[in-house]
């Protein structure tokens, strides 16, 4: 017997739909297939973004924010190579009570709801503890999304390399497997998103029971939402490899594989040179603080009363030349 076959059809009002998975892995994608299923998403959803995601981010602004508070005082970031530490009792308790603010003021009165912001994946830990003290039952979705594709997009929209990326993409796809193993999960894979979404999620669809009829309106899926065809046939290098064999034992939901790869990539990251891991701990400190310091300035009045002047003398600036 499958695990989709042992899940119980939960009731909508004491269940969460939790987009997961890795940056540019298609979790808007799915997030927009989802709020057109009758899912609401939030409130206060990021807007599209031209190049990035035409479509829309379905991504809730306030939960971003929430994560990034977090990660800032963890001196992390999204984009943190390194694996993210478990957080201290006394800052996990403080932001509890903000988490469980949000979500009553964002979603206490839907009766399907979903959130999506690939940061709750390096901090799933965290927000399943928050569920819990909610009384929500989390319905994870897990979107995996071919690891040398996901680093091709990365490359091109920030400019990463290669390992980077590998590294992130890691980092994601471990805890979100291995910190929702225990919960109803459901893993839909990019590709199968694109070529058939109704049945890629029918899954998910027969857990949330949701309108059938709402299932023949057009997808939000659009097959032009992968712009990075590149050639997976050929994989060469311990992170490419990892990351490739963690692909295809998430797709076939093979815990005991995942666990071995975990135990692979923990020797690998223990093996980095003491002096890269602290270099790299102290840049993403210092980033943390200048750019506070930047937002307070940024919002002080002294900078308010300032911001006019600087904009009238450009203006004179350029008209004498």
């Amino acid at each position: 017997m499958t695990q989709m076959e042992l899940i119980n059809h939960p009731s909508k009002h004491d269940l969460g739909v939790i987009v997961i998975g890795m940056h540019r892995s298609g979790t808007s994608a799915l997030s927009g297939e989802l709020s057109r299923l009758g899912v609401f998403m939030g409130k206060t959803l990021l807007k599209p973004q031209k190049g990035v995601n035409d479509k829309g981010f379905y991504e809730n602004a306030r939960l971003l924010e929430l994560n990034e508070q977090l990660l800032d005082r963890l001196h992390l970031s999204w984009d943190y190579p390194l694996l993210p530490p478990s957080l201290p009792e006394s800052l996990s308790e403080s932001f509890k009570k903000q988490c469980l603010s949000f979500l009553k003021s964002e979603y206490g009165t839907a009766t399907l709801w979903g959130m999506k912001d690939p940061r709750v994946s390096i901090l799933l830990p965290f927000w399943h503890s928050v569920f819990k003290a909610a009384s929500i039952t989390p319905v994870y979705v897990l979107m995996i999304r071919h690891p040398l594709e996901v680093a091709a997009s990365l490359h091109k929209r920030d400019g990463f390399s290669e390992d980077k990326s590998l590294m992130l993409w890691l980092n994601y796809n471990f805890f979100s497997y291995l910190y929702s193993t225990q919960s109803r999960r459901v893993i839909i894979d990019f590709e199968a998103l694109l070529d058939n979404p109704e049945k890629a999620t029918r899954p998910l669809v027969e857990i949330l029971d949701v309108d059938h009829a709402s299932q023949q309106e057009s997808s939000f899926i659009d097959k032009k939402l992968k712009r990075q065809v590149i050639d997976t046939s050929s994989v060469n290098g311990i992170l490419p490899i990892m990351a490739v064999d963690l692909y295809r034992a998430i797709k076939a939901d093979n815990m005991s594989e995942v666990e071995r790869l975990f135990e692979q990539y923990q020797v690998f990251q223990s093996s980095m040179h003491p002096v890269l891991k602290e270099h790299l701990m102290q840049v993403q400190a210092s980033e943390v603080h200048f750019r506070h310091r930047f937002e307070k300035l940024y919002a002080s009045m002294t900078w308010q009363l300032v911001r006019p002047l600087k904009k009238l003398e450009s203006m004179f600036t350029t008209r004498q030349f």
